[in-house]
């Protein structure tokens, strides 16, 4: 191993030691190998553009919309108690943004920044399946899952460098072979499996926050059912960034029992693990 490779094989190293965190509730450890504080500036940057292109293609939807600002009520009104459920209220300066959208999806920045698409108003249908949209995207602010993903990332991209960098050493003309094969592998076997791993995670941490919100968790399933309803083209769930819905749909199932006592009595506690 040169010296070069070597070195970077240590400051890895060094970060991982450092660099561990526990997701709340579900107890699961992760790498963070970047601050909030961090995420949320880069975050700032993303939503700062996006805000001024969706109100440059007036598409953002304000309460001086007569025709959708009944819509931007209830999203903003679920919305906050979704936050306050989690334990959130006080932590970022929360903005939740209606855009005329035919996409059926929402989005969360790490900065507390939540964009919904009109399109996915159809499928929530109720006020308790837009908490369980919610409910996901504030899930995903929780568990920290955007400083992960850079993590994971840098990590992946890394690792790829420098196997690739041993086998030019070993054989030139095994590089470009090799580094191809790493690439799809690490796509495939490394950060697809961890973003659907995220993704049912904030499933989970959701269905407990829409319940202890005063949303009845039950309605999530039926958020899934209307959602795989919508139809269109599917890849195979192991290409995906995300679970099928079939398979969110039995995750959800299991999850029922540990989040329905926080319906049925508010004032619990969140688990802690």
């Amino acid at each position: 191993m040169t010296g070069a490779r070597a070195g970077a094989v240590a400051v890895v190293a060094a970060l991982l030691a450092v660099a561990c965190g526990t997701v709340p509730i579900t107890g699961r450890s992760q790498v963070l190998l970047f601050s909030d504080a961090q995420v949320a500036q880069l975050a700032d940057q993303h939503h700062a553009k996006f805000m001024t292109e969706v109100k440059q293609k007036g598409v953002l939807v304000t309460g001086a919309d007569a025709n959708a600002a009944r819509d931007l009520a209830t999203v903003t009104t679920v919305g906050r108690r979704i936050i306050d459920a989690a334990g959130l209220a006080d932590r970022y300066r929360w903005e939740i943004a209606l855009v005329r959208d035919r996409q059926a999806n929402a989005f969360v920045r790490p900065n507390g920044k939540i964009v919904v698409y009109t399109g996915i108003l159809p499928a929530a249908k109720t006020d308790a399946g837009l908490a369980a949209v919610l409910g996901h995207e504030v899930a995903h602010v929780v568990a920290r899952h955007g400083a992960e993903r850079m993590s994971q990332s840098l990590l992946a991209q890394t690792g790829v460098q420098v196997a690739n960098a041993a086998a030019a050493a070993y054989d030139p003309k095994y590089q470009a072979v090799t580094g191809a094969a790493l690439g799809f592998g690490v796509q495939y076997g490394v950060l697809l499996p961890y973003s659907r791993a995220h993704e049912s995670e904030a499933d989970h941490l959701g269905l407990i926050f829409m319940a202890r919100a005063g949303y009845d968790p039950v309605e999530a399933i039926g958020l899934w059912e209307r959602m795989e309803a919508l139809g269109g083209a599917r890849q195979p769930e192991w290409m995906s960034s995300h679970p099928s819905p079939g398979t969110r749909r039995a995750q959800l199932r299991q999850w029922l029992p540990e989040a329905q006592p926080y319906y049925r009595d508010r004032s619990l506690p969140l688990p802690t693990r």
